[in-house]
């Protein structure tokens, strides 16, 4: 069986999950969708799809699924319709830029039981933090007692950005850097490592941030920031996730009663009571292969995909309270109430 694949929004991570899925066996990008015609003609010639002015006639096609990754505050209408239309989403994070937007994809998805939903939140499928998911797991692990995780990039909206993720470089989308829209590393980019922190720690229960606008022009989005976390547990937090560091590095890392796992920029350092520290580096990180074949297996097998929509929601929680910590100067405690708005179909984090 052939899954017949949709993309709608041919920008950065929309031509990157394209060409993702064309080379995945049993898989076609059989249509795509861009506001500017130009990128999606171009994406079309490389996988060999059929472009579609308009996400509706889009839709209109026989598909089974559809990736979104259009703008972050773009995404209510367009996964919606998806869903509308009977087809499966996978959907770009953040999935939105409010929890009222939030909760209207949400309740489109459990109106839709029979439909799997994703939201595209790669570093769970890093071998490096797969890894220490897995011992942070284990039974003899303990609690968690303190998180980070730095992980530092710079853009500049006048030259083009390396990002090592994907290897190559590229031109920032002008909306990245408005703060109105978008809101900034602070909820988008750092939402990567809320959604981790919280995959190997529990939820989080408040934040308190500092940041500001340092090398981008007035009244854009903040450039650089800290937010220290409080989880549910009792342990405690830091995500940084700056747009100022021309040198790009990741240090992530748990801190249990029993062990402690850094990845160091690809290289997992682990140390329990056990004797000596153990290393293993990952020279490779396939992460955008193993996220999409995931998501082609959930659909193939009737499978509940690892991140649900639901998932999605309580990130964009701790987003906004980070948000609102830095505007406001103070500690505040994440809102998880408009959970309690929909069904709680898909609300755990699954393992």
């Amino acid at each position: 069986m052939t899954i017949q694949v949709g993309i709608i929004g041919c920008g950065l991570m929309g031509s990157l999950h394209a060409r993702t899925l064309h080379a995945l066996p049993g898989v076609k990008v059989a249509a795509v969708h861009n506001r500017t015609r130009s990128k999606a003609e171009a994406l079309a010639a490389e996988v060999g799809a059929t472009v579609y002015d308009s996400y509706e006639s889009l839709l209109e096609q026989d598909l089974d699924a559809v990736w979104v990754a259009t703008p972050d505050h773009l995404h209510v209408e367009v996964s919606k319709a998806v869903l509308e239309s009977g087809k499966h989403l996978f959907l770009e994070k953040a999935i939105a830029t409010s929890t009222a937007d939030a909760v209207e994809i949400v309740e489109a998805g459990v109106k839709h039981p029979h439909l799997k939903a994703m939201v595209g939140y790669p570093l769970r499928f890093s071998p490096v933090y797969r890894a220490m998911k897995q011992a942070v797991s284990s039974g003899s692990a303990g609690k968690p007692i303190q998180a980070w995780s730095m992980r530092t990039h710079y853009l500049d909206p006048n030259q083009k950005v390396y990002d090592k993720y994907r290897d190559h470089y590229y031109d920032t989308p002008s909306w990245y850097f408005d703060d109105e829209t978008a809101k900034g590393p602070i909820f988008s980019h750092g939402s990567h490592d809320y959604d981790l922190l919280m995959w190997m720690c529990g939820e989080i229960e408040s934040v308190f941030a500092y940041g500001g606008t340092y090398l981008l022009p007035p009244g854009s989005v903040a450039d650089a920031f800290t937010v220290s976390l409080r989880f549910a547990n009792g342990g405690i937090g830091q995500v940084s996730t700056p747009w100022v560091t021309r040198v790009e590095y990741d240090m992530t890392g748990v801190a249990t009663e029993n062990l402690t796992v850094i990845n160091n920029n690809g290289q997992l350092l682990e140390k329990d009571d056990d004797g000596p520290g153990r290393t293993t580096t990952f020279a490779d990180n396939d992460m955008w292969v193993r996220l999409n074949s995931h998501f082609i297996e959930c659909i193939r097998d009737n499978k509940q995909p690892l991140i649900s929509l639901a998932d999605g929601l309580r990130v964009v929680a701790v987003s906004e309270a980070a948000y609102r910590s830095l505007k406001e100067r103070r500690e505040v405690h994440v809102d998880y109430s408009a959970l309690g708005s929909v069904t709680r179909a898909g609300f755990k984090v699954q393992p």
